[in-house]
C-alpha cells in the first residue's frame, strides 16, 4: 500500500523533471550539492568551535580551581610559618627568661632620670637664649649707644636738677660761689641740644629683636605636650600589646582547636578500628560455632521429598498434547510464511509494473522530444530555403 501511494509523488517529479531541461536539472542538482556542502561544512565548524570552546572553558575552570588551590595552600603555608616564628620567638624569650632567672640577674628599671634629665635641658637652653639675649643686647648698645641730650638726662631716674644757688637770710654773702653762680645761671639760659631737633617721640621707632627669658608658659606648654604624647604612646603601647595578646590568644585558642579536632579524630578513628575489631572477631566466632554445628549434627537426606507413584496413561496424553500443540504451531508458521512470500511477490510485480509505466513514460518523453526536435529542424531548414 505505501508503494501505491507513494506513486503520484513519483509522477510528479518526473513530471516536474520533463518540464524542465537537463542543463538546467544539471545546475539545479549543482546547486543542491554545494547547500550540502555548505550545510555540511558549517556544521562541521559549528561542532568544532563548540567543542573549542567547551575545552577552553574547561582549562579555564581547571586552571581557576588550581589557583585558587595554590594561593590557599600558600595562605595556609605562610599562616603555620608566621605561628611557628612566633612561637620560637615566644618559646625563646620564655627561655631567655628562665635562664636569666637561673643565672641569678635581675633587672633593674630604676632609677627613672627622665624627669630630671628634661629639667637640666631646659634649665641649659634657657641658659644658653639668655646669654644670646643679653649678648644681642649689648651689640646693639655698642653700635647705637645713647646720645648725649640733656632732656635724657633730666628724664633719668637718678636723676638730680641743680637749682640756681641764691643767698639766703642764715648763710652769710661772703661765702657765696659766684662760679657756681653763673655755671647754674649757664644752665638756666641755655637751650639744650634736644631743641635743635624734633622730639624723641615723634621718631619712628626701629625694630629690634626682643624675647622674653621668662619661659614658664613655653615650659608649660611643653610639659602638657610631653604629657600628651606620653598619654598617646601609652595608649598606643597598650593597643600594641593587646593586639599582640589577641594574636597569643587567638594562636592559642586556634592550637587548642585544633589538638581537639585532631585527638578527636584519633579517638573517633580508634573507636572505629575497636568496633571493626570486635565485628570481625565477632564473625569469626559465629562461622566458627555454625560450622562446628553443622560438624555436631549428622548428615541427613538432602534429596527430593517422596511422592506418590503416578500412572503412564497420565504422561502418555501430556506428551500427545504437547505433541499436537507443536504441530498446530508448526502449521501457523507455515502458513505465516506462505502467507508473506505472497506479499513480497505482490509485492514485486506492482514494482515491476511500475517501473514498466516508467519506462514507457521515458520512451514517450523520449519520441516527443525527437519529434519536436525534428520538427523544428524541418522548420529551421525551410526557412533556410
Amino acid at each position: 500500500m505505501d508503494n501505491f501511494q507513494a506513486i503520484p509523488v513519483t509522477v510528479k517529479l518526473f513530471a516536474r523533471m520533463v518540464e524542465m531541461s537537463a542543463r538546467e536539472l544539471l545546475e539545479d542538482n549543482k546547486q543542491l550539492i554545494l547547500e550540502k556542502k555548505e550545510q555540511k561544512a558549517l556544521a562541521r565548524k559549528n561542532s568544532r568551535e563548540l567543542v573549542q570552546k567547551l575545552i577552553e572553558e574547561d582549562r579555564v575552570r581547571s586552571e581557576g580551581i588550581k589557583a585558587t588551590d595554590q594561593s590557599k595552600r600558600s595562605q595556609q603555608r605562610e599562616l603555620a610559618q608566621q605561628y611557628k616564628a612566633m612561637i620560637a620567638q615566644k618559646e625563646a624569650q620564655r627561655a631567655a627568661v628562665k635562664a636569666s632567672a637561673q643565672k641569678g640577674q635581675t633587672i633593674s628599671y630604676f632609677p627613672f632620670v627622665e624627669g630630671e634629665t628634661i629639667a637640666k635641658g631646659r634649665a641649659a637652653k634657657s641658659a644658653v637664649l639668655r646669654e644670646e639675649m643679653q649678648g644681642f643686647l649689648r651689640q646693639q648698645r655698642e653700635k647705637q649707644p645713647p646720645r648725649n641730650d640733656a632732656l635724657i638726662k633730666d628724664t633719668r631716674a637718678d636723676n638730680v636738677l641743680l637749682y640756681s644757688i641764691r643767698p639766703n637770710g642764715t648763710v652769710p654773702a661772703a661765702k657765696v660761689d659766684v662760679e657756681a653762680l653763673e655755671t647754674d645761671m649757664k644752665l638756666v639760659d641755655e637751650s639744650g641740644a634736644h631743641m635743635a631737633r624734633h622730639p624723641l617721640f615723634l621718631t619712628k621707632s626701629r625694630d629690634h629683636m626682643s624675647r622674653r627669658l621668662y619661659d614658664e608658659h613655653v615650659r608649660r606648654a611643653l610639659e602638657d605636650k610631653v604629657e600628651q604624647t606620653k598619654v598617646e604612646l601609652a595608649n598606643l603601647a597598650k593597643k600594641r600589646q593587646e593586639e599582640v595578646h589577641m594574636l597569643e590568644d587567638s594562636m592559642l585558642v586556634a592550637d587548642a582547636l585544633r589538638h581537639d579536632g585532631t585527638t578527636a579524630k584519633a579517638d573517633a578513628r580508634r573507636r572505629h578500628a575497636s568496633f571493626l575489631k570486635d565485628q570481625i572477631e565477632e564473625q569469626r566466632q559465629r562461622r566458627r560455632a555454625e560450622k562446628e554445628s553443622k560438624r555436631y549434627e549428622a548428615a541427613g537426606y538432602w534429596g527430593p521429598e517422596d511422592k506418590p507413584a503416578q500412572s503412564v496413561d497420565t504422561h502418555r496424553s501430556h506428551c500427545q498434547d504437547l505433541i499436537k500443540q507443536m504441530e498446530v504451531d508448526q502449521n501457523r508458521r507455515l502458513i505465516d510464511r506462505s502467507m508473506r512470500l505472497r506479499q513480497e511477490q505482490q509485492i514485486v510485480n506492482n514494482c515491476i509494473v511500475q517501473m514498466e509505466q516508467d519506462r514507457e513514460l521515458e520512451r514517450q518523453k523520449v519520441a516527443q522530444h525527437r519529434d519536436v526536435l525534428v520538427t523544428t529542424w524541418q522548420s529551421q531548414v525551410q526557412l533556410r530555403e
